[in-house]
């Protein structure tokens, strides 16, 4: 019978390899995607934190004097909102476009207890520690996710908060895949993969599952080509992007004076356990 790891191993490599197919078809690789798509993704959640049910968990549990270590702080969604409820947020980060952002978006909020590390997880230092972990929407192209998790549980002194979602994007973006890809897009794993991940490893973690509203918006068609072309792997040339074009604008729905993709809302998992501190006898 296959274990929990060697379906999370399956999931992973089936995305994994057609991603790398489509890339080397392209002649670009993956190495650059958050530095193309940072400003979208700022602008997409900046103003989205406060309302988020998993925000709104955490939150719960904050305190003046608490640290919070924030693995995958992106441009700084969830660091931004804690910062003001705790004594400091370390905020990791790979990528040094999405922490710029980061950076000048406290800079604007006068928040200044915020220390950003450019590093990723697996290269952070092994004695980071904070009273809570977040770890949202992070897990999903990490291959060795045991060693991954087991590092944030020996960083949470008090709770780990993990983020997944149920349904994925691609869900939503599917028709755009199809269309240009002539298939179906191979799925990240899910909440579901890594509970199963969790009970194997002994963790025996509380779930509550959540819904949220979708954050593919777009200012403009303009600016849907322009986030569409990185996010479904498309080759930058005049055609597709007159082809790209012409489906959204028949495809994305009014919203306000924004464009959106069709759908309702995204199910997600908020996934908490005790520290490794807390969980010892």
């Amino acid at each position: 019978m296959e274990s929990a790891i060697e379906r999370w191993y399956a999931i992973h490599d089936a995305r994994a390899q057609q991603m790398e197919a489509i890339y080397a078809r392209l002649g670009r690789s993956s190495a650059g995607y958050w530095d193309r798509r940072a400003r979208f993704f700022h602008r997409s959640t900046r103003e989205r934190a406060a309302s988020d049910p998993f925000f709104q968990r955490v939150r719960q549990e904050l305190e003046p004097s608490l640290s919070v270590l924030d693995v995958g702080a992106g441009t700084g969604r969830f660091a931004l909102a804690v910062a003001p409820l705790v004594r400091v947020v370390y905020a990791v980060e790979p990528n040094a476009t999405m922490l710029s952002y980061l950076r000048q978006e406290a800079g604007e909020r006068g928040v200044n207890n915020i220390v950003p590390i450019q590093s990723t997880w697996e290269a952070a230092p092994a004695d980071l520690r904070a009273d809570l972990v977040l770890c949202s929407h992070v897990l999903y192209p990490i291959r060795e996710v045991v060693p991954f998790v087991e590092k944030l549980r020996a960083a949470a002194r008090r709770t780990c908060y993990i983020y997944m979602r149920a349904t994925h994007f691609d869900d939503f973006t599917a028709p755009v895949w199809r269309h240009f890809h002539n298939t179906e897009r191979a799925r990240s794993p899910a909440y579901i993969h890594l509970l199963d991940v969790l009970f194997e490893m002994g963790i025996y973690a509380n779930v509550e599952i959540v819904k949220t509203p979708i954050s593919l918006r777009y200012s403009s068609l303009d600016d849907a080509v322009e986030e569409m072309l990185e996010q479904q792997l498309l080759p930058d040339d005049e055609a597709t992007r007159r082809e790209l074009r012409s489906f959204l604008a028949n495809w994305l729905v009014p919203n306000n004076d924004e464009l959106v993709v069709p759908g309702k809302e995204m199910v997600n998992a908020i996934i908490w356990f005790p520290g490794a501190e807390r969980a010892d006898p």
